[in-house]
């Protein structure tokens, strides 16, 4: 009796493990298109745009970064709106100025979104610090 008991729980502690938990919610890699919803969408930037600014012009286009971290070579900026987060790539070569080589966007939800709109917003909400 004690056998039959004893599979009869195993087999209930191996059916009660399995189950369908379904996806993640969020994934980086799951090709999951972004959401874009703001307040204040502002016009689009193209990438093309910000590519080969300064840190200066990128100020005066997109505001102060929340987030500034530089690894030199490389200098990653970060702004957020409020539908989304924009990180800005900079470069400089040999100790010259900054200057901005890549961007990508991405939803509140860590979802990627197109660049031009994410920029256009940032822009249109930009926050300088005094």
């Amino acid at each position: 009796m004690k056998w039959g008991l004893g599979g009869f729980a195993g087999l209930l502690l191996v059916t009660g493990c399995v189950g369908d938990s379904g996806p993640p919610q969020y994934s980086l890699v799951g090709g999951e298109k972004g959401v874009f919803s703001s307040r204040n969408a502002g016009s689009p930037i193209s990438p093309d745009r910000i590519k080969g600014l300064d840190e200066n012009q990128l100020t005066a286009l997109l505001g102060t970064g929340a987030l500034d971290r530089k690894d030199d070579p490389a200098r990653a900026l970060r702004y957020q709106s409020d539908a989304c987060v924009l990180f800005v790539y900079l470069y400089r070569k040999g100790g010259t100025a900054w200057q901005a080589e890549f961007a990508d966007a991405y939803d509140l939800h860590l979802r990627p979104l197109p660049v031009d709109q994410c920029a256009g917003s940032v822009a249109a909400q930009k926050k300088r610090v005094a």
